[in-house]
């Protein structure tokens, strides 16, 4: 039997997904966009690595590795690079391919797309992957996680938590331009690569001591006061002119306990929508590893050029757009290979969302 979802945890994915799909959208000062994008405190991308430690959980094992988890991460992470790759170089090099030039495609560009070559998430054509790559790292050495004893690991957390604000003006520009080794082969700026571990060793440690039912109950117990505390916090982040609130662990802590009170206050003031909105949950993945090569297709067709701008009004109505043209397409491939969506996008085969509209 399939394990049992667990609604607003799947209405925090859906939710997340298109926070992502607004953060990499143009963000205009003073326009809803960005008011938005500053309340979640670049909280998005931790959010998932929390939920990947949660359900990494496993019981007592005498493996040092997971082979069978890094296997199930490492398709779609391979085919969507190569998605990427495809769709997306072409577009960026557009006048040297129009005049017949393909000096920019060299066997480097795919060990760098790849993150063979270099680790920088900027580098590459389909920026979001950077996740996954950092992920299939986690999933491998999940076991010697499952045997860290809770305490030490709060330590461990404690201390990745510390580093990150301390690293945080370390990342791999600065490397770069001190030639500094090592640095820049991390999954991504240093500060973030230990920040993620931090969340994703905390979502370990909470399914030691909370099932989804007891999760639920707590975070049901105590949703108003990681909202409140956002909203109070929003004009002093936003006035005082800190940003990126990446730069601060706390904050970012702040945000995803802010993505998980809102779907917990959702699920219980607006069950019916809640309960509409996390049937796309299992879609989430599938959501964030091709809205970026959508929009920047959009961005092309809109502006003319790879890195144009969108106009405010452009890019409020451009992500909802987005959202409901991934669905609607992840719904049709649902129903035509869901084997293979299961594969390539981490579906369950017996999801198949339908277009009942909330009560």
């Amino acid at each position: 039997m399939p394990a049992k979802r667990i609604e607003w945890i799947d209405f925090c994915r859906i939710y997340t997904a298109f926070c992502v799909i607004v953060r990499h959208c143009d963000r205009h000062y003073g326009f809803p966009a960005y008011i938005a994008d500053l309340f979640n405190y670049r909280s998005l991308i931790f959010f998932f690595f929390l939920m990947a430690g949660y359900f990494t959980h496993r019981a007592a094992t005498t493996q040092w590795v997971d082979w069978q988890r890094t296997k199930k991460l490492l398709c779609p992470y391979l085919f969507w690079t190569l998605i990427s790759i495809v769709a997306l170089q072409p577009l960026m090099h557009l006048p040297e391919l129009l005049s017949g030039n393909l000096s920019w495609f060299s066997p480097r560009l795919l060990l760098s797309e790849t993150g063979l070559a270099s680790w920088c998430y900027w580098d590459f054509s389909n920026v979001p992957l950077w996740y996954l790559r950092t992920l299939l790292i986690f999933a491998f050495v999940s076991p010697l996680f499952q045997r860290m004893p809770s305490k030490a690991m709060l330590g461990v957390i404690v201390i990745l938590f510390a580093a990150s604000d301390v690293l945080c003006q370390v990342d791999c520009e600065t490397a770069a331009s001190h030639h500094t080794r090592g640095i820049a082969w991390l999954p991504f700026r240093l500060y973030e690569s230990v920040l993620a571990l931090g969340f994703y060793l905390a979502g370990v440690l909470v399914r030691r001591y909370a099932n989804g039912e007891q999760l639920t109950t707590f975070v049901r117990s105590y949703a108003w006061i990681p909202v409140l505390g956002a909203l109070l916090l929003l004009p002093v982040v936003l006035f005082t002119g800190f940003y990126p609130p990446v730069q601060s662990s706390a904050l970012v802590l702040l945000g995803v306990a802010t993505i998980i009170s809102i779907g917990a206050l959702c699920n219980r003031y607006l069950p019916g929508f809640c309960s509409w909105a996390a049937q796309w949950g299992p879609a989430a993945f599938f959501v964030y590893a091709t809205h970026f090569i959508l929009l920047r297709w959009l961005r092309v067709v809109i502006t003319g050029s790879y890195n144009g701008h969108f106009t405010p009004l452009q890019a409020a109505i451009i992500p909802w757009g987005i959202l409901a043209a991934l669905l609607a397409t992840y719904t049709l491939l649902m129903r035509l290979c869901p084997r293979l969506m299961q594969v390539l996008a981490l579906a369950p085969v017996s999801h198949c969302p339908d277009s009942k509209k909330p009560a």
